[in-house]
């Protein structure tokens, strides 16, 4: 014969149903999870490629960057790209994003394509004049990644708030 055993559990209960109603506005999670990402984004920045490195730049590219007095560092000639990652989040979501229209080809690369001017007759570019220029195309520098250890710290972030029953 099993015999029943009673507990009372009134406190776990009140305690359970107290962190899944905070946790269900997970949006102060959200903007942590969304600062966390764009960190590590600048992480990927400063280490110029994480977890492999970036592709080196062309010789070429570095003595046109000294010449204009500009960074040598890749993605960040002036800097812009870097300072526009923006972190952005809602009620259900957290993310990074830019304003930038030329992130997505130096995150994912690009391939061969011409160039024409929008709104000259020509292109200008070191005293010379063209009317189209084939670009080459450009590598992929994933900057918009996050390693397991960005993961991780995202998963504590969403633990935390679901046990502090914020």
């Amino acid at each position: 014969m099993i015999e029943a055993i009673s507990v009372d559990d009134r406190v776990v209960q009140a305690e359970l149903q107290r962190m899944l109603g905070r946790s269900q506005n997970p949006s102060p999670a959200m903007a942590g999870i969304a600062v966390r990402m764009a960190s590590a984004i600048d992480d990927n920045f400063r280490a110029q490629g994480r977890p492999t490195r970036w592709n080196r730049l062309k010789a070429s590219t570095i003595a046109a960057r000294a010449k204009a007095g500009k960074a040598g560092l890749i993605l960040q000639a002036s800097g812009k790209l870097r300072a526009s990652m923006t972190p952005f989040h809602g009620r259900d979501f957290a993310g990074v994003g830019t304003n930038r229209p030329y992130a997505a080809a130096m995150n994912n690369g690009s391939r061969p394509h011409t160039i024409v001017p929008r709104t000259k007759k020509a292109l200008a570019f070191n005293g010379r004049f063209a009317k189209r220029v084939r670009h080459p195309g450009t590598s992929p520098r994933p900057f918009m990644v996050l390693l397991d250890v960005d993961k991780a710290d995202i998963i504590k972030i969403m633990a935390q708030h679901i046990m502090s029953g914020m």
